[in-house]
């Protein structure tokens, strides 16, 4: 459960809670006693996932905004307090997928993912700083674990990841004087929709750079959850769920980068192998449902 301050319960601000990892923490949160402020692009998902946050007794409200949009952090973080009262965990889960080699995507797609995955995190902490430091709160963001071996095929995610992780260390050594935790989640892949756009069809070559990794190397959503929400009572500066995926994806990119022209020849065979069989283009198509 969670902590018991004598207060009223902490409120949690989770972004992209309209499915996958998002709607996971939601509920795991929920379970443990947090009010929610729930944000997502899709209204009636984000309803269904408030619901059943409502189940285990908590306060819960749907925050429908597009954080493609540069004015909507300030909206959602504004509706948050105003509703509360208070805000004290901010979870930056909220991202997209775009499947596909840099120079074959949709520049307004692209754009679109930088907005949601980089700029909205960045705007949405500055809003919520002054509540946060009151609170002595929490910041969670969601990074991945993509960032230890470039991949073409995701190559703008990666580098929107890449940012964020830059910028969560910054941030953290510059909030501590307030107070303020600031943690860094860097799972790697996660059994939800977020390659269901780029699946190879029947008959088609699995395609390493975009299409789901095999089912062992993958978490579950409500394990990944669990390794959140604990964050919200004994804060860490980063976690890598599942480890025994993640790390030996890291000293794969640690060997590339040792020997970078073996990672150019092993990653420059998979771009020719992607170019005989691509994946979808439209962002509309390759969305996380985060």
């Amino acid at each position: 459960m969670a902590r018991d301050t004598g207060q009223t319960p902490r409120v949690v601000l989770i972004t992209g809670a309209s499915g996958g990892l998002g709607a996971a923490i939601a509920v795991e949160a929920a379970r443990r006693g947090f009010h929610l402020a729930l944000n997502a692009r899709r209204a009636d998902r984000l309803e269904a996932v408030v619901e059943l946050a409502r189940t285990n007794g908590v306060e819960a409200i749907a925050i429908a905004d597009d954080l493609a949009d540069p004015e909507a952090p300030e909206r959602i973080v504004r509706a948050a307090i105003d509703h509360f009262g208070r805000l004290d965990i901010l979870v930056n889960n909220a991202g997209v997928g775009l499947f596909g080699l840099f120079a074959e995507v949709d520049a307004a797609d692209l754009r679109r993912q930088l907005e949601v995955n980089l700029v909205a995190p960045l705007m949405l902490a500055h809003r919520a700083i002054p509540s946060l430091a009151e609170s002595r709160g929490v910041i969670v963001d969601i990074g991945s674990a993509i960032t230890s071996v470039p991949n073409p095929g995701l190559g703008a995610y990666g580098a929107t990841k890449a940012g964020l992780a830059y910028w969560n260390d910054a941030l953290r050594r510059e909030l501590r004087d307030l107070g303020i935790r600031v943690c860094l989640v860097e799972p790697g892949p996660i059994a939800t929709d977020f390659f269901a756009a780029a699946e190879s069809g029947p008959g088609r070559p699995y395609r390493p750079l975009v299409d789901r990794p095999l089912a062992m190397w993958n978490a579950t959503a409500g394990l990944v959850a669990r390794r959140v929400v604990d964050l919200f009572d004994r804060p860490r500066r980063r976690i890598s769920p599942l480890r025994r995926v993640v790390w030996p994806f890291r000293a794969t990119g640690l060997l590339f980068r040792l020997a970078p022209w073996l990672g150019d020849l092993a990653v420059s065979s998979l771009v020719r192998h992607h170019r005989r069989h691509p994946a979808p283009r439209s962002l509309d198509d390759a969305r996380s449902p985060r």
